[in-house]
Order: structure tokens, then sequence, then C-alpha cells
């Protein structure tokens, strides 16, 4: 941080009333004084800080850093959380300004740290106190100020300004809030380093500017206290010398003490000479080096004054060619302009013919759109007898649908009843075939048969107490025998008896065989077992049930226990019955049949009925459907055609209004254009005129500012010259670009025959265009070369002549300087005499 800088804000804040003027940057460090001023500026959002800072205590507030870092953090977060106005950012908690170091603000204010810091949040109340709604009075505060302090504060309110995000299509120029010229932020920083980079350098330089002057006032100090103790010691010399002069011209007035005194006063006086010799070493010494340390000062003076007088020359620079580039920039943007209007202009007059032709044409096309309503009003009035017909059309489908659905729905019926005859038919043979069975059965019973000999009689006579060898003994004693049941009884049996045998063995064994296979048997067996009395179990109950159904056909047969006559009867009713139900499907076979024959009768007659019906009518129907058809497919085809007629000619219409608009809008730019110019041309009159006055009060000679002057002229002109080349070169790019779209198009329409000839035609064409191309490009190099290398010796020339007036002040300057002190000892003179003898010889 400058101290300009600080001197502005200090002057700035010294604008308010506060409790105790600000005298130095550094008793900011309390936060009191930015408070006061922030509380004046916005008592709403500040209200709570004047109130809650603490009382001054005994020991002082300068002693307590605790607190005053805690009062700087309330502002900074207060500060942070003000609420900015719409063209800016919502707060200043979006910029990205890092955190200041309190602690050391606190602490130690005039380290650079702590001044840094320091000027972070002095900015950041300058800026909101700006920004703020009531802002007019700070800023006529700020104009109250002088120039460099105003220049100064605006340079704070810009490093605010650079740190909130910009937002998208922002203008280049940042307008001074408080009525001042607008800072143009330059892009080209090619000619200088940026400003900060110079600033900080001057800086580091004023430190080290004040470092050697204090060293040179400590050693200015020191010379004279060894001046003092010279001039000291060389009056002792001098009453030395007296009073042995006193001695030497009264030797019997002192006596017999002459000569201890005067080898006392030889002693002092050679040790009082090497303290002198020693004392003028220390003081060439020192002058040595004080000379050296004021060379030091004076180089760093003069690159300090060289490098404000540079900073301030290329920041008029830079803001001169900032000028001249948006000058530049906006008279090639008009100068396009006009050169369109003109195109515009010139094309407009076809355009208005064009215009004339389409409204002809659409006046045609209107009347052929009204012949051809009338026409389509002709054609609806044809269109109820069309309706009729379609309608008698849809009753006679209708008609023929019904009768087709009759038909089918009669064919579905005699298909299902074919199919009832049928399954009828079948039952009717399978209850004949049970009837002859039932008869032949019947007769049996009544001729009567042998008794069977009762094979289970045994089994009756032992009642309930029969077991499985007693069932089976009787199986074996049957004459038929079953042969299957036996063998798979002698199986189960021959398999349980070998398992048994293994289980045997294998216990015998007396534990010599594996334990997990006799398990294993063991399971097995009783397996074996379970489905053994399984089966027996099945066994005696088919074997139970087939010697009852045994007995009962024994005695059915043999006619015993009476109930012949009851057998007898009912068989006979269920026969009845059979017979009955045979004669009813008879005669409903009959029916059927009857029915049948009926159905298909009607459906022969429906059939031909339908052929009969209305042949004349359909066979007219079809063709006036057929020529409505195709009347209306014509009219619809010459309505779509006259459709897009209209909408064609309205799009035409639409457009050339547009265009006519656009005319007429591009008319209005061209004369705010023209305007802007004149503004423009009237500005850079006063440009000049401000430069050249600028030029008389630096005392430039005349020669010098007519060698400036022709420069920016030619500067100008060259900048001209190099639109009108890049407008030649845009014309001649779009002239290449409509010679190919020519080309292709031809290409595409011509025949294989000319291929050749407009090939080359155009290659040749193209060759020369190209070339054009390339002069064009070289010529805008070359300018801009030329451009870069008269830019150049402007500033070689600016340079120069700051580096003059630089020597100038500096030789004035000097010629001021206090000069080198001459040595006035004796031992001095002695060494100066000898050295000029020397030099002398």
């Amino acid at each position: 941080m400058s101290r300009a800088e600080q001197a502005a804000l200090v002057a700035y804040l010294n604008t308010f009333k506060l409790s105790r003027p600000v005298t130095a940057f550094k008793d900011l460090s309390d936060g009191k004084a930015l408070m006061e001023v922030m509380a004046s500026i916005d008592s709403t959002h500040f209200k709570n800080v004047s109130n809650r800072t603490p009382a001054p205590t005994a020991s002082g507030s300068a002693e307590n850093w605790v607190l005053r870092m805690n009062t700087l953090k309330r502002l900074y977060r207060l500060l942070l959380s003000f609420p900015l106005p719409p063209p800016h950012a919502a707060n200043l908690s979006l910029s990205n300004l890092p955190e200041p170091p309190f602690p050391t603000i606190a602490k130690a204010p005039s380290t650079s740290e702590g001044l840094k810091g320091l000027a972070q949040i002095c900015r950041i109340c300058l800026a909101v106190g700006v920004w703020a709604p009531g802002n007019e009075q700070v800023i006529a505060k700020i104009q109250g100020l002088r120039e460099s302090h105003m220049a100064e504060l605006m340079k704070s309110i810009e490093e605010v300004m650079a740190t909130l995000p910009q937002e998208e299509g922002a203008d280049d120029e940042i307008y001074s809030p408080f009525g001042t010229s607008p800072i143009k932020q330059s892009t080209d920083f090619s000619c200088r380093p940026p400003p900060s980079g110079i600033r900080q350098e001057r800086d580091k330089l004023l430190q080290d500017n004040d470092e050697l002057r204090a060293r040179c006032e400590k050693m200015l100090e020191q010379v004279e206290g060894l001046t003092s103790n010279l001039d000291e010691v060389k009056g002792e010399r001098d009453d030395a010398l007296e009073q042995l002069a006193a001695a030497r011209a009264d030797p019997s007035a002192q006596g017999t003490g002459l000569r201890t005194s005067q080898t006392a006063a030889t002693a002092e006086l050679d040790r009082l000479r090497t303290d002198l010799g020693k004392a003028e070493d220390s003081l060439a010494h020192t002058e040595s080096a004080l000379e050296k340390q004021t060379n030091l000062v004076s180089e760093l003076t003069k690159t300090v004054e060289e490098l404000k007088e540079q900073a301030a020359e290329a920041v008029k620079l830079r803001d001169q060619v900032d000028e001249y580039k948006h000058a530049a920039e906006r008279l090639k943007k008009s100068e396009n302009v006009i050169e369109k209007y003109k195109k515009k202009l010139e094309e407009s007059a076809g355009l208005r013919k064009d215009l004339r032709n389409l409204e002809e044409e659409n006046a045609q096309l209107v009347n052929t759109n009204a012949s051809l309503e009338a026409d389509l009003k002709k054609a609806g009035s044809s269109k109820g007898l069309v309706d009729s017909y379609k309608s008698q059309i849809g009753a006679l489908e209708k008609k023929s649908t019904e009768q087709a659905t009759q038909i089918s729905e009669l064919n579905h019926q005699l298909e299902v009843t074919r199919a009832e005859l049928d399954d009828i038919s079948r039952e009717y043979e399978r209850d004949q075939s049970q009837l002859e069975a039932q008869q032949e059965r019947l007769k049996e019973i009544e001729l009567g048969t042998p008794g069977l000999k009762r094979q289970g009689s045994r089994i009756s006579v032992m009642g309930s107490k029969t077991t499985l060898d007693d069932e089976l003994g009787v199986v074996d004693e049957d004459g038929d025998g079953k042969v299957d049941t036996k063998t798979e009884l002698d199986s189960l049996r021959l398999k349980i008896r070998s398992l048994q045998r293994e289980l045997a063995d294998l216990r015998s064994g007396s534990g010599a065989g594996d334990t997990g296979k006799l398990a294993t048997l063991e399971t097995l067996l009783a397996d074996a077992n379970k489905s053994k009395d399984k089966y027996q179990s099945d066994y005696l109950q088919e074997h139970r049930s087939l010697l009852r159904l045994q007995a009962t056909m024994e005695r059915i047969r043999a006619g015993h226990g009476g109930d012949h006559s009851q057998t007898a009867s009912a068989l006979r009713e269920r026969l009845n019955e059979v017979l009955e139900e045979r004669d009813a499907l008879l005669k409903e076979k009959e029916a059927s049949e009857v029915a049948r024959e009926v159905v298909d009768k009607e459906l022969a007659i429906a059939k031909t009925d339908l052929g009969l019906v209305d042949k004349d009518q359909k066979a007219i129907l079809t063709s006036l459907r057929e020529t409505v058809k195709e009347d209306t497919v014509k009219l619809e085809n010459e309505i779509g055609v006259l459709k897009e007629q209209v909408q064609a000619l309205r799009e035409k219409d639409h457009q050339h209004l547009e265009d006519i608009k656009r005319l007429l809008l591009e008319k209005v730019d061209l004369q705010s254009a023209g305007i802007e110019n004149k503004e423009r041309e009237l500005e850079k009159e006063k440009e000049f005129g401000d430069l050249r006055a600028s030029l008389a009060s630096k005392g430039l000679p005349q020669e010098i500012q007519q060698q400036l002057l022709s420069l920016l002229s030619q500067n100008s002109d060259l900048s001209s010259q190099v639109k009108s080349l890049d407008d030649k070169l845009q014309k001649a790019k779009m002239f290449i670009k409509q010679q190919d779209k020519m080309f292709r198009e031809d290409h595409a329409n011509m025949e294989s025959g000319n291929f050749a000839e407009a090939s080359k035609s155009y290659q040749l064409q193209i060759s020369t265009l190209k070339e054009d191309l390339l002069k064009a490009r070289q010529n805008t190099a070359a300018l801009e070369n030329r451009y870069q290398l008269e830019q150049k010796l402007m500033l070689s020339a600016w340079h120069d002549l700051g580096q003059r007036t630089i020597r100038d002040h500096l030789n004035s300057a000097g010629l001021r300087r206090v000069q080198k002190p001459v040595a006035s000892s004796w031992l001095g003179r002695q060494r100066r005499m000898q050295d000029e003898a020397t030099f002398a010889r």
C-alpha cells in the first residue's frame, strides 16, 4: 500500500464528524473511527456497532489488542453482509478477497502485513459508503478532496470492484460512482507491466529509502559525537601545549618537577595523538560510508522519480491507446454499416419493383381465388343429391349386412342340429346294444343256471379269525388259482428269508463285521417288513372283495335267497325306461330333420331373393358413387393447389413487409450512426486540442510536438487504411463464396460436354481471387507491422523525453545538493597535501 493511498484514506475519513480526528493511518487499527463513519453512512445496518464498542478502560484500548481484534471482526462481518445496489453483486461476501489478518492488525498495525489488512478494511468501507443508498453526501465529500486523493480513492474502489464477479455482457468501461471520468479497463498490457507491480516496487523503494535515511541520521549523529570528541581532544592538546610552552619559558619556576611533568605531557601527547589518528580513521571510514549511502539514496530517488514518471506516462498512454482503439472500432463499424445501407438502398429500388409485380400477381390470384370459390359453391349445391344417394346406399348396405348375418346364424344353427342329431344316433345305438345285452341276461336269469362251487365257504365259516397263511392256503386250494399273486408272495417270502438269514449271520459274527453295514441292513429289513405288511393288507382287501363278488354271482345264478322276482322286475322297469327314452330320442330326431329341411328351403329362397333384389338400383348407385368420388378428388386437388398458391403469396407479402420494416430500421440506425460519428469527430478534435495544450504545458519543443501530432494522425490514417483493407478482404471472401456457390450450382445444372471448359474458367477465377486474397493479406500484414513499428517509435520517443526531463530534474537537484564536507583537522590537511603532491608527480 502506498503512502498516497494512506493519506487519501485518512483525508476521506477526516471529512466525517469524528470524536477524535485521525492523524496517522495506523490510528485506524482500533476500528473506532471506521465504526463511526459507517454508522453515519447507514445507521440501520450498523446500528449495534457503535453501541457495542467497549468503553476505554484504565489501561486504554491501545493495550487490549483482543478487544480491537473483535471490533474489527464484527465490523468486517457487517461490511460483507451489507446489501449492494442491483448493478453490482448481492453483497461483498461474493468477492474473492482474502480475510485480513485481524491479530496482526490489532497487535502491530505498523508492519507491512498489518498495513495491508487495515488498507483492505478501509477500501471495503470506502466502497460500501460509495455504493450505499444515500451516497450523495459521501460522493460530495470525496469530490471536495484534492485530485490526487480522488485518484487514489478511485484506484481503491477499482480494486474492490475487480474482486466482485463480473456479469455477462458487461461493458468494458467502469464508471466512477462520483461523477469523474470513466475508468477504462484496457486489454492491451504489452506496453508496460501491470500498475500493481509498479506500485509494489515503488512502495519497496520508499521503505528502503526510509531505512537508509534512518541509517544516515544515525551515522551523522555518530559523526557529530566523534567531531565533538575530537574538538575536546584538540582543546586538551592546545592546553597541554600552552602549559608546555609556559614551562619552557619559565624554567626556574618549575624547578625539579619539570622533567616529570614533561615526561607525563609527552606520554599524554602520544596517547592523544594515537586517539586522534584512530578518530580520524574512523571519521574517514564514516565519511566514505556516508558518501556511499548518499550516492545510493540519490540513485534510489532517481529511480523512484523515473518510475513515477514512467507509470504516469504509461497510464496516460494506455488511456490514449484505448481511446484510439475504441474510436477505430467505432469508425470501422460505422463504415461497414454505411456500406451495408448503401447496398440496401440500391437494392430497395429493385425490391420496390418486385413488390409492385407481386402486388399485381396477388390481385390476379385473388381474382382466381374468387372464381374458384364460386365454383366450389356451385359444387356445394350438388352435394345434397350426393348425400341422398349416399344415405340410400348406406340403407341398402345395412339390409344386405343384416341378411348376411341372418344366413350365418341359420347356418350355425343347422350345424348345431346336425351335431346333436349325430350324438342322438350314437346314444341310440349304444342304448340298443345295452338293451340287447340286458335282454340276454334276463333270458339267462329266467332260464336259470347250475350253482357254482363256493370256494370261499371256509372264509365264511372261519369268520373274522383268519390269518395271512390261512388265506394264502385257501388261495392255493382254489382250482383256478392266481398265478401272479402266488408268484409275488413266493418272491416276497424268499426275500424275507434271505434277509433274515443275512441278519443272523451278521449277528453271529460276534461284532467282527462293520457296525455301519449292520445298521444299513437293519434299516433295509425294517423297510422290507413295512412293504411286506402293506402288500399283505392290500392283498387281503382285494382278495376279500373278490370273494364277496363271487359269492353274490353264485347267489344270483343259483336263485337262492328268494330275491329272484325282485331283480327281474327291476330289470324289466329299467328296460321299459330305456325303451321310452329311445322312442323320445327318435321323435326328436325326426322333428330336427324336419326343421332342418325347412331351414334349408328358407335359405335357398333367401339366396335367390338376395340375388334378384334391386340389381338396377345397385348398378346406378355404384356408377353415381364412382363419379362423385372422381369429382370430389378433382375438387380437393384444385383446392389444395389454390391453398398452396395463396399461402405462398401470403408468405411473399409478409417477407416484403419485413424487408421494408428492416430497411426503415436500418435507415434510422444510419442516421443515428452519422450523428454519433460527428460527435466522435468533435471529441477527437477536443482530444487533439487537449493533447497540444498538455504538450505545450510540459515545455516540449515545437518540433517534438509536431512529430507527436503527425504520428497520431498517421496512426489514425493507418488504422482507417487497415479497416478499409479488412473490408476489402471481407468483400473478397464474400465474392469467393458467391463464386463458389455459383460454380456448384452451374456444375449441378450444366451438361457433361461443357463441364471441362466451365471448370477451367472457374479454376482461373479461383486462382485470380486467391492471388488477390494473398496480396490483400500481405498488404494488411505490412500495414500492421508498420503500425507496430510506429507505435514502438512513439513509445521510445516518449521514453526519451521522460529520461531527458528526469535527468534535468536530477541535475538541478544535484546542484542544490549539500557539498561534501572538507576535512579541517591537521592530519586531514597533511594527508590532502600529500595526495595533491603525489598527484602532481
